[in-house]
């Protein structure tokens, strides 16, 4: 028993130890590769400085400024991409496709996200989501039906502030350019099986990577305003949301664990009747990074758990309940052509 709390208590020592030798073996290279042939070593700018002690794999948040550019789920937590990602190219493109399971169908999306830097503190894009949409049994009939096409598209400019770019500030524009008004059998369709709002939207998010030898720990907050009232009594209330992300450098690898609280401020109505809706959620994430030069993929995992319900439930008001909501699975690719 002595000997394992003596091992135990070790540990720590053993580890600071090593990490003051890989960092002295990193130190040796960066000013070998800063030294010009003959020349002085010259440090430019504290983001040079992080560019070369990578040596060549840069984190996202100093390339596309932080996982909350345009992230893969728009304002708020889920599925971002915290690790490393790709340079080089003209601009960058990301591509997530996504799994939402309900209990009655599931959601497809795969969300494409064009982006470029405009020098080193600001960068622009846009980006196009694909929906698919399947919900069996509608209304009760013995009979599926499904919804597909172009949602919202969307557009976002992002500051960088710090020395090293390590706070981020994105601004988002949605635009009502998918169907909001597609019908059964002459019926509308409820408002979360339509492909886009009706309406434009827009988000605020604020990220700070604080950035570790042993990896990233990201924070962020954003506020998201999701159209209020359409043409055709629809309504979505605002929302905000905090979160929190650690990933680990193994390598190429980048596994991650992240938390997000998220808060509706009011009820969904669908044509004037309130939604059933949980105010409150918290969502755990696991993530797994992989990424060269030239390429990153990213796949991931989220379960969120809500409570505080709002709404009808069968016709009957309720201001109470909490529940497990639907999970998400997601797969992304970020590449940085010509």
């Amino acid at each position: 028993m002595a000997f394992t709390f003596l091992a135990g208590a070790s540990v720590p020592c053993f580890l600071a130890q090593r990490a003051a030798s890989r960092n002295t073996a990193r130190l040796a290279r960066l000013q070998s590769n800063l030294r010009p042939a003959g020349g002085e070593l010259r440090l430019d700018t504290p983001l040079s400085l992080r560019v070369s002690n990578l040596e060549g794999l840069l984190a996202s948040w100093e390339t596309v400024g932080g996982c909350g550019a345009g992230s893969s789920t728009g304002a708020g937590g889920g599925i971002k991409w915290i690790g490393r990602s790709v340079t080089g190219g003209a601009f960058q493109l990301q591509t997530v496709g996504t799994y939402l399971h309900l209990q009655d169908g599931y959601n497809l999306t795969l969300f494409n996200q064009i982006s470029r830097d405009l020098g080193e503190k600001w960068n622009v894009g846009f980006a196009v989501p694909l929906l698919y949409k399947y919900y069996r049994d509608y209304r009760g009939l013995a009979v599926d039906i499904s919804n597909s096409g172009v949602g919202d598209l969307s557009a976002f400019l992002t500051r960088r502030f710090g020395e090293i770019n390590d706070t981020t500030l994105t601004l988002l524009l949605g635009f009502p350019t998918g169907v909001h008004d597609a019908t059964y059998k002459m019926d509308l369709l409820t408002q979360e099986k339509q492909l886009g709002l009706g309406k434009f939207t827009g988000s605020a998010t604020v990220d700070h990577t604080f950035d570790e030898i042993w990896g990233l720990i990201v924070v962020g907050a954003s506020f998201a305003y999701r159209g209020g009232e359409n043409s055709l009594g629809n309504y979505r209330a605002p929302s905000g949301a905090v979160y929190g992300y650690s990933g680990y450098f193994m390598g190429p690898w980048v596994p991650s664990l992240g938390l997000t609280l998220q808060h509706f401020f009011g009820v969904d109505r669908d044509r004037g009747l309130d939604q059933q809706v949980l105010l409150w959620s918290l969502a755990g994430t696991f993530e797994l990074e992989w990424s060269t030069d030239w390429i990153a993929i990213l796949g991931g995992v989220s379960l969120p758990f809500g409570w505080d319900e709002r709404g009808y439930v069968d016709g009957a008001n309720t201001n109470h309940g909490s529940r497990l909501q639907p999970w998400t699975v997601g797969l992304g690719v970020t590449v940085s052509p010509f």
